[in-house]
């Protein structure tokens, strides 16, 4: 039983420690300005770094458990998770890619 417990904690230790570069590539994909140059690829790129399914179940998990909060508190990563969950990550992606299409007035492909 406490291996049980030992080999849960462990799984949550790691799956907390995971996930801080995509916050940054996402970070620095909505910090970088809209050249037409490029806009299909960095549109690819925002669609990529969308949040899937399986991270936002980790992300709320990681919010809820004891072992998850304190890390995420230690990296200061819960407003990152809380952003993840409650769909605003994805919000602000999707607004990128608005702008990037408005401005240079090319069509999601």
């Amino acid at each position: 039983m406490a291996l049980n417990k030992l080999l849960v904690l462990l799984s949550v230790a790691l799956l907390a420690g995971c996930g801080t570069s995509k916050t940054e590539k996402r970070a620095q994909l909505l910090e970088q300005p809209v050249d037409c140059m490029t806009a299909q690829a960095d549109i690819a790129a925002l669609q990529a770094a969308m949040p899937k399914r399986g991270e936002r179940a980790v992300s709320a998990v990681r919010l809820v458990t004891p072992v998850g909060l304190a890390t995420g508190a230690i990296k200061g990563e819960n407003r990152d998770k809380t952003d993840i969950v409650s769909g605003r990550t994805a919000e602000e992606l999707e607004a990128y890619i608005a702008l990037i299409e408005a401005t240079c007035a090319q069509p999601v492909s």
